[in-house]
């Protein structure tokens, strides 16, 4: 009992975790681009005339690409990229961030059992062997699957359907005739998790510092 509310603990901690994360991404991009987009604004503006401010939106792109070509285009095509960029980097850092901490803290104990669990299930009922790619492309989909309706915690079924995904078939060794393609995937799957164990947000804030340098160029050059 006390094993079951520990892990319960465990994983409410990684679910805070997360979301901790996911915000501080997601506010830092939500912030820049917010301010970025209003100083620009304010810059085109001064650069044709205040009367187009009241043009409409897709006349106002027109002016400020054709008065600044090159700097109006970068700063309005970062501005069209935050959504999809913040999205998909707060997604990625948040999850780098659980998995970090499970493979640290509980690699023996709660991963590996895990991977142990399903696959042996899965194998149970899938006898078919797999010695291709198109083989291994049908088996990961059917693995997905299996990953996803498993009985484990659904942090921990995230994390490993998410290591899972990133996994292609390039990595695996399929062409040894004595391979076990259950082995290769669990010991694949386990380098994968401990390669996406590594947090960091540098392309992020390399976005977040292209948003302010397109305001650098629109403010001080003509082009």
């Amino acid at each position: 009992m006390n094993k079951i509310t520990n892990q319960i603990k465990y994983f409410s901690k990684l679910s805070a975790v997360f979301i901790l994360s996911l915000l501080k991404i997601y506010g830092i991009g939500i912030l820049s681009t917010v301010i970025t987009l209003i100083l620009g604004l304010y810059i085109l503006s001064n650069s044709f005339g205040s009367s187009l401010g009241h043009s409409g939106a897709y006349l106002f792109i027109v002016a400020a690409v054709t008065v600044k070509p090159v700097s109006g285009s970068i700063f309005l095509l970062l501005m069209i990229a935050a959504p999809f960029v913040i999205g998909i980097f707060s997604t990625k850092y948040a999850m780098a961030n659980i998995i970090s901490r499970l493979v640290k803290d509980h690699s023996e104990t709660l991963l590996i059992p895990a991977i142990d669990k399903i696959l042996s299930k899965f194998r149970s009922g899938q006898p078919a062997v797999v010695r291709t790619s198109a083989d291994y492309a049908l088996m990961k989909i059917k693995l997905m699957n299996e990953f996803k309706n498993s009985s484990e915690n659904k942090i921990l079924k995230r994390i490993l359907s998410y290591g899972l995904k990133k996994l292609s078939f390039d990595e695996l060794d399929l062409k040894n005739g004595n391979a076990n393609f259950y082995d290769i995937i669990k010991t694949k799957l386990i380098e994968k998790l401990h390669e996406l164990a590594e947090p960091s947000a540098m392309i992020f804030y390399i976005y977040i510092g292209l948003q302010w340098l397109s305001l650098g160029l629109m403010y001080f050059l003509k082009v």
